[in-house]
């Protein structure tokens, strides 16, 4: 996001004619700084628009879900779809209630649930979303809009929130996401290879890592990958939304009916300094067991013994035709599973360190979305940037935001790397936490310890989207009941919390 966006001053309001007015002059800007700045708010093209209006097609008053009225609390809802992020919330406003999507998909595990799942949300949105959220471009937060694409055709959507990251009109940006897909590709061909080599748990962790990033194809071959999913949050949606890109510090402006219900938003990352991107994690403040203390990528195994080895002058010089000696040996170290392992998890961490931290307050509750959020995003936030001397103790912005919080969104799905130790120890005791997750996914995730923590801190009101069945699927045994302060209707599908 570049540069600083204007703000407008508003007009005093004038009198009513019985003639038609001439054009108002364009009224004075002024630019703004710090905590006020603006965000940009420039679609996939690059053009500024205006604030949205009330979404097309609402129903004069009603909420757009059909009801008679607004209900009392804001709810959010979440689904299990297997390993996966999939949020609505439901906001009262004078006009009724009003609905904002915090991302949509599911990749490892996938339970088959996803199309009943977008089908319950449309019907209990009535196919109007005041606000979409993409966290980040990771298939299990994404793949659900690809996967449904006729189904969100039908939806009017008022605005769609990304990072600064995702502005197709920034070519930096754009370059690097490629440059991230691009790379996973290889990885995931070379890792491929490995698997049908030797199918073991740790390449197939590593593969779906990969597969994260791009996404795949479905039983017909039609592509359900991350590219179909972003197109149609660029532009598949019914009508043509606004789109903002944000980053750490930005204060962005809601749509009417959600700002007019006192719903406020801050944005707390991602940093929009790269070096804190690529900060991944900082294991002095991770929940570590002692089944997984170290999360250290495979070790390499030489599969030759010492009788293969040869020399670069042990080959004839047409064995060189296409690489040199260096150029092979580089492509060989490549594949090497130490190497392979190391650049998985870092394409995977960098894209989750790429996610939107967003802060709302409502009737003065206080809710955390942090997607999957890593140690730089984080650091960022926690410590207004590098930690390290001059920046161990949490800044007072950090500290009141989780003194006060009321929900928190937990972290990449329950994963050690993402909800740091001095977090949990800022938030507010007998705050409430949902966390989407599939046990067996992924191993050490969710991670107990971290649970476990946080469940001290939240007087038990932390609920899994795995306590609840789907067709075909139980809930999971090992998470325990639901917590008695969550609801799930027949016990199926999704888990509701109400504040």
């Amino acid at each position: 996001m570049a540069g600083v966006a204007r703000k407008t001053k508003a007009k005093p309001s004038r009198p009513k004619r019985t003639k038609r007015a001439p054009p108002k002059k364009p009224g004075k800007t002024r630019r703004t700084t710090g905590a006020t700045r603006r965000p940009s708010t420039r679609g996939s093209g690059g053009t500024r628009r205006k604030p949205a209006p009330t979404a097309p097609g609402s129903r004069g008053g009603q909420p757009p879900g059909g009801g008679a009225g607004s209900s009392a609390k804001l709810r959010i809802r979440m689904f299990r779809v297997g390993f996966g992020d999939f949020f609505l919330l439901t906001v009262p406003t004078p006009k009724g209630d009003r609905f904002i999507l915090i991302d949509c998909g599911v990749h490892h595990t996938d339970l088959g649930s996803m199309r009943d799942a977008v089908a319950q949300m449309a019907r209990d949105c009535g196919s109007q979303l005041a606000l979409v959220i993409m966290t980040h471009r990771h298939a299990d937060h994404i793949s659900g809009f690809g996967t449904c694409r006729d189904v969100f055709a039908q939806f009017t959507v008022e605005q769609v929130w990304m990072s600064w990251l995702e502005q197709t009109s920034n070519p930096n940006a754009m370059a690097y996401q490629a440059s991230l897909t691009t790379a996973a590709a290889r990885m995931g061909q070379a890792l491929a290879v490995r698997l049908a080599a030797k199918d073991d748990d740790d390449t197939r962790q590593l593969l779906a890592m990969a597969e994260n990033i791009t996404g795949g194809l479905d039983a017909t071959g039609r592509s359900t990958g991350n590219q179909a999913a972003l197109d149609v949050l660029h532009g598949g949606f019914k009508n043509k939304p606004q789109y903002c890109f944000f980053r750490a510090g930005d204060i962005p402006t809601l749509p009417p009916d959600l700002a007019a219900a006192g719903l406020t938003a801050e944005i707390l990352g991602p940093p929009a300094d790269p070096q804190l991107i690529k900060q991944m994690q900082n294991k002095t403040q991770q929940y570590l067991d002692a089944n997984h203390a170290t999360d250290q990528p495979v070790k390499s195994k030489d599969p030759f013994p010492a009788v293969f080895r040869a020399r670069e002058e042990d080959y004839p010089k047409s064995a060189f035709k296409f690489y040199d000696a260096r150029r092979m040996t580089q492509l060989i170290d490549a594949v090497q599973p130490d190497v392979l392992a190391a650049q998985a998890r870092a394409a995977d961490n960098t894209l989750n360190n790429q996610s939107l931290m967003v802060h709302f307050t409502f009737g003065g509750k206080k809710l955390l979305f942090v997607g999957d959020a890593q140690w730089g995003n984080w650091e960022n936030f926690l410590y207004g940037g590098a930690y390290g001397p001059g920046r161990t103790a949490l800044t007072e912005r950090a500290r009141t935001i989780l003194g006060q919080l009321d929900f928190y969104k937990v972290g990449h799905h329950g994963s050690a790397n993402a909800t740091p130790k001095s977090a949990v120890s800022a938030m507010r005791e007998g705050s409430a936490a949902m966390c989407s997750t599939q046990t067996g996914s992924y191993s050490g995730v969710p991670r107990l310890p971290l649970l476990e923590a946080l469940s001290k801190t939240m007087h038990g009101q932390v609920a899994r989207s795995d306590q609840v069945a789907v067709d075909g699927t139980a809930a999971e045994k090992t998470a325990g009941p639901l917590p008695s302060q969550f609801q799930s209707q027949g016990g199926k599908l999704f888990v509701d919390y109400q504040l």
